[in-house]
């Protein structure tokens, strides 16, 4: 299986959101800010489908 490797840069127009994930990381108990933004993407996209 070939590995997808994706980056994202957040800017400084991020900042709340960069703190909201972060709060969202604490509060969830995970090791890292990138387990906290899979979580929430899957859960969006898993509100967006049955939401359909």
């Amino acid at each position: 299986m070939n590995k997808i490797i994706k980056t994202i840069k957040f800017l400084e127009n991020d900042k709340s959101l960069v703190k909201r994930i972060e709060k969202y990381q604490k509060s969830k108990e995970l090791s890292s800010f990138v387990a906290a933004v899979r979580e929430l993407c899957d859960d969006a996209l898993t509100l967006k489908k049955i939401s359909k």
